[in-house]
């Protein structure tokens, strides 16, 4: 198929199919899988300064050690090892030598627990002799992000250079934040809707009971959400809520729009990365169809707080310890796997008319206020605490002690 013209239509016909083939087959459903990705920082014991890439005990040695106690372990290689592959995780590293672990998904979440935790166990007996741990929080305690190098992989450095022109938060989201991501499937058309929109109704409440962070690049934070505060000054036109996601008539073509409106960056190919800058998927592919890597790297560019794949993944929260991410991945689960809950959103959404800029006002309230602020005009707390009620009455009893395993509420202190 050759594509005349930038024929936008052929092109958005393109990415629309992809999502489509993302709907979960029928008979599955109630297994109401969860895909969990959680990012750490890698410290030192004594100064909580990030740990490089490179080096004696660096983050590539530790990745290199990890991935011997994994017979099964297939490398990530490129310019150099980038993590590793088995049949029940992925170790992969973010830019400035985040090690992240992406769980396949499933609908148990005590299997979620055991799998990080022999990951976590692991690790643990690798680093701590070195005097390094893993620190899961929204963003770099004490390193500032200017001493971060970055890890050997070209489309970083490509992107951070990018980033240099769009907005003054992209060095310090690469190299400065880490996050708790979930991700679920839809069954229709509708249900992808639905799900999109929920996820976004309550992304501000989960980016508020997972903030923890008191200090980045060894200052106080006065505020709440300082990760959302960095991707807000990142990049604009990939960045933050969906436009038009609230629209009732909201689908597949409407998000393959939106792939079209985001700069690429860059284009992967056999002889590594090709800058292409602040061009978008129909100028780039004016006059050819994408391969398949082309296909992934357009979905992969765009990082709105929900993004959609093959399935949605829920990208607000910031990173937390394992209690944390089961209590998320409950809520998550409780929340967006439930038809009555997601009713309750559409209808709270089309009666108080939100969109967008409701999710902005929302998250500044947020930021300047935490729990005393107002989550789309209620008060936080009681939002929470209404959110957390219609959560339980849709997950089992196991579910329910691993949703209850977490303070929601922990108190925001600036030191």
């Amino acid at each position: 198929m050759t594509l005349k013209n930038t024929d936008l239509k052929n092109l958005t016909d393109i990415f629309t199919e992809y999502i489509r083939n993302g709907i979960k087959k029928t008979g599955k459903t109630e297994e109401r899988d969860l895909g969990v990705e959680l990012e750490h920082f890698v410290l030192y014991d004594d100064t909580s300064v990030s740990v490089p890439y490179g080096g004696q005990n660096g983050v590539k040695e530790i990745i290199i050690k990890l991935m011997e106690c994994y017979p099964e372990a297939e490398a990530i290689t490129g310019e150099d090892i980038l993590g590793f592959i088995t049949p029940q995780f992925n170790i992969t590293l973010e830019p400035a030598a985040q090690i992240e672990i992406s769980i396949v998904p499933t609908p148990d979440l005590e299997k979620i627990g055991s799998i990080y935790s022999d990951f976590n166990e692991k690790l643990t007996q690798i680093i701590k002799p070195m005097g390094i741990h893993l620190c899961t929080l929204g963003c770099q305690p004490v390193s500032h992000v200017d001493d971060l190098e970055l890890i050997p992989k070209g489309r970083y450095r490509l992107m951070d250079a990018h980033f240099k022109t769009t907005g003054t938060g992209g060095r310090e989201m690469m190299r400065g934040t880490a996050s708790t991501q979930v991700s679920i499937d839809y069954v229709s058309e509708e249900d992808f809707s639905r799900k999109l929109r929920a996820a976004y109704f309550y992304t501000p409440f989960f980016k508020l009971i997972s903030d923890r962070v008191r200090m980045f690049q060894n200052e106080p934070v006065k505020t709440r959400l300082k990760r959302t505060d960095i991707w807000n000054r990142t990049d604009p036109s990939r960045c933050g809520v969906i436009p038009g996601v609230f629209k009732k008539d909201y689908g597949f073509i409407d998000y393959a729009e939106y792939l079209c409106s985001v700069p690429l960056i860059f284009l992967p190919g056999e002889n590594g990365e090709k800058y292409t800058g602040s061009a978008c998927a129909p100028e780039i592919f004016k006059d050819r169809k994408p391969d398949k890597k082309e296909l992934e790297h357009v979905f992969s560019m765009p990082f709105p707080d929900v993004r959609v794949k093959k399935y949605l993944e829920i990208r607000g929260a910031d990173a937390m310890p394992l209690q944390g991410v089961l209590s998320f991945c409950a809520l998550v689960k409780g929340l967006l796997y439930s038809g009555e809950v997601l009713d309750h959103v559409q209808k709270f959404i089309y009666d108080n008319d939100l969109d967008g800029d409701a999710v902005r006002e929302t998250e500044n309230s947020l930021m300047e206020e935490g729990f005393d602020g107002k989550i789309y005009g209620m008060p936080a707390r009681d939002f929470s605490e209404k959110a957390v009620n219609m959560c339980e009455r849709n997950l089992s009893d196991e579910d329910k002690r691993y949703l209850h395993g977490w303070d929601l509420y922990q108190e925001f202190s600036p030191e």
